[in-house]
């Protein structure tokens, strides 16, 4: 890849506007925004972007300043961060989740002068701390028709039109500061989750996006994938992460493809149909969960049961005509398996498949693959979606490396390991294991902490990722955990807790496991049930339980319950399960990692107790000050 010819993102956002601009750009629920009949082609969105950037310059935003979106996924944030960028400023994103005391920590440390708030929930939320932040002139309302104070506060309608009434006595600032948009300006800020303490503001250049964009559009087809102008991204990860905003927002603007957004989180089902993406983002959860209901309906059901399974049995053995002498299974769609079968198991596998097209139905009529990062995906998970032909490509990757370095190859895939190093990246192993990336597409450094970014880098400017890793012959990556996840036993064995806790992610009866042992003879687990499982158990075995104690709580749009009563996590039958499930983790272990003992948890982690990062990994250090005595009780 040559680094010299690569575009800003500026440069990307224009070549694409003007080249497709009667092509879709985003996709949207109208009865949502009202705006547009649901659908801005990218001559629109250039429009509008460059209205709310010259609303920004009219309010006097000056060159690479800070301006801040704290909102869920929407057209708007979209065109908030394109304006901002195309500004020659820099935008910081904030989970809409976050409460007052985290979001003004990054508005201060970043010193944002503008605030893009997602609506009035978060504007409220926002207020009562204005005076804690000096720096913060105005707030805009992600809404096209909200109206402002005329001080403090707008809506994004008044900024568009600030810009529109200011388009020929801004049009020559505004070229120019777009023009005048270098590779090395900063792009963005994004803060990382801080799962050990406090997140910092991860610099991120016009270099940083363009090389890791432009060079796995480069690696691609040799990879077997495509992303094209055709191609359609269904976006609800949230853009606040470095994931979806790169392997779905820049990826299309780079490319020409449509952004669909997504209705909220746990409409992803009905917006697949909706919008019928052939790519989107995810992370391994998702799976798991569908996983889980697939098998749950399956089991209710002997016949069904008997003939899912058959076909599983089938496509296992199919599965083997893809994979290669190096374990490598080829998904890609060109491959065609069914001509290297003999004449029996293809004829099986003809009858198989249409239980399995059952379940491709749930991704859309046009899916092709989605890209999986922000935790390890399983092999046992992966290989079940393999077998029913549905293409899962993991990445590995982090904020500090604006997205994947590493990225599974669909004519190459190992389940269980990450594909190598990709868009000019390059690794290496230190000497305790930890995994080491230099190339193309790293951060400039941590905001306002120097010692920190030095403290990032090897002496010849290697960055250290904090994950201890395996590299195999063919550069496949293998994630054992996070350097500081990994538990020590008094015996001296080091025990990866990633490893235990991604063994129960495909139970149907446990919500959440959290794996202790530093400094301890044995390892010990903290598990939460499926408190919704047991609920539907309770009641149809006529079970009783105090009903008074169940705690609901709004996750992703759907009623979880999320606390429950000691009674109820007494019950015989909740035992016995958590029992068989403990069981069957451990016959996947070595025996100084398996479990000795687990407490049962009455109440969930959550983002809301601070035991989750907004990325739902979590927090060691609260979860361990909040358990100190159920810990304890594990050793005695």
């Amino acid at each position: 890849m040559d680094n010299s010819a690569l575009p800003t993102i500026c440069q990307g956002f224009y070549s694409t506007a003007e080249k497709y601009s009667n092509r879709r750009a985003q996709l949207f629920n109208n009865e949502l925004y009202k705006d547009n009949n649901g659908c801005f082609t990218y001559g629109e969105m250039l429009e509008r972007v460059e209205s709310i950037a010259r609303g920004l310059l009219s309010l006097g935003l000056e060159k690479q300043e800070r301006a801040a979106i704290m909102a869920a996924n929407s057209p708007y944030w979209t065109q908030a961060d394109l304006a901002v960028i195309n500004c020659g400023c820099v935008t910081v994103t904030i989970y809409p989740t976050l409460s007052l005391n985290e979001a003004s920590y990054i508005i201060n440390d970043s010193g944002c002068r503008y605030l893009f708030a997602g609506n009035g929930d978060i504007l409220a939320r926002i207020l009562p701390g204005l005076g804690d932040m000096p720096t913060l002139e105005k707030i805009i309302v992600l809404e096209m028709g909200y109206k402002g104070d005329g001080e403090k506060i707008m809506g994004l309608g008044e900024l568009a039109e600030l810009g529109r009434k200011g388009a020929e006595s801004l049009h020559r600032q505004y070229t120019g500061r777009r023009l005048g948009v270098s590779l090395e300006h900063w792009a963005s800020i994004i803060y990382t989750s801080g799962t050990t303490g406090t997140g910092k503001g991860v610099i991120l250049t016009h270099r940083s996006f363009s090389s890791r964009v432009m060079g796995v559009l480069e690696n691609f087809p040799q990879m077997g994938v495509s992303i094209t102008r055709e191609d359609v991204c269904l976006s609800f990860l949230p853009l606040s992460h470095i994931f979806d905003r790169g392997s779905g927002q820049m990826l299309a603007i780079f490319t020409g493809a449509c952004i669909a957004y997504g209705d909220k989180p746990s409409t992803i089902l009905q917006d697949l149909q909706k919008y019928n993406p052939t790519w989107f983002n995810c992370v391994p959860r998702l799976y798991e969960r569908i996983y889980i209901t697939i098998r749950e309906q399956m089991s209710q059901n002997p016949v069904k049961k008997f003939i899912f399974n058959r076909a599983l049995a089938v496509g296992r053995k199919v599965l083997e005509y893809r994979t290669d002498d190096h374990g490598r299974i080829n998904m890609a769609h060109d491959f065609n398996v069914a001509e290297k079968l003999p004449p029996l198991l293809r004829f099986r596998y003809a009858l198989a498949d249409r239980v399995f097209a059952r379940v491709r139905a749930l991704f859309g009529s046009r899916f092709k693959q989605s890209f999986s990062a922000g935790a390890g995906i399983s092999a046992e998970l992966a290989t079940f979606f393999y077998i029913m032909g549905v293409r899962v490509l993991e990445g590995y990757g982090l904020t500090e490396t604006c997205n994947a370095c590493n990225l599974t190859p669909l004519n190459g895939i190992k389940p269980g390991k990450v594909g190598p190093v990709v868009a000019g990246s390059t690794a290496r192993l230190g000497e305790d294991g930890e995994y080491i990336t230099g190339g193309a597409g790293l951060f400039a450094g941590y905001l306002n902490k120097p010692e920190e970014t030095a403290g990032a880098f090897t002496p010849d400017g290697w960055f250290k990722t904090g994950d201890v890793g395996e590299i195999d012959r063919d550069g496949y990556l293998k994630i054992v955990d996070r350097k500081k996840a990994i538990i020590v036993l008094n015996t001296g064995k080091n025990v990866a807790p990633a490893k235990i806790e991604k063994l129960f992610a495909t139970s149907s009866c446990v919500e959440q496991a959290f794996v202790v042992g530093d400094d301890r003879k044995y390892i010990g687990v903290l598990l939460v049930p499926n408190f919704n499982y047991f609920i539907e158990l309770y009641q149809r075995e006529n079970i009783s339980f105090d009903k008074s104690k169940l705690v609901y709580s709004n996750i992703a749009g759907a009623e979880i319950c999320v606390q429950v009563g000691e009674d109820f996590v007494s019950r015989g039958i909740l035992r016995e399960m958590l029992d068989k499930e403990v069981a069957r983790v451990n016959r996947r272990l070595e025996e100084y990692e398996t479990v000795k003992k687990y407490a049962v948890i009455t109440r969930r982690f959550t983002e809301e107790t601070g035991e989750l990062t907004p990325t739902l990994k979590p927090k060691k250090r609260v979860i361990l000050a909040n358990y100190n005595d159920v810990v304890e009780g594990l050793y005695k």
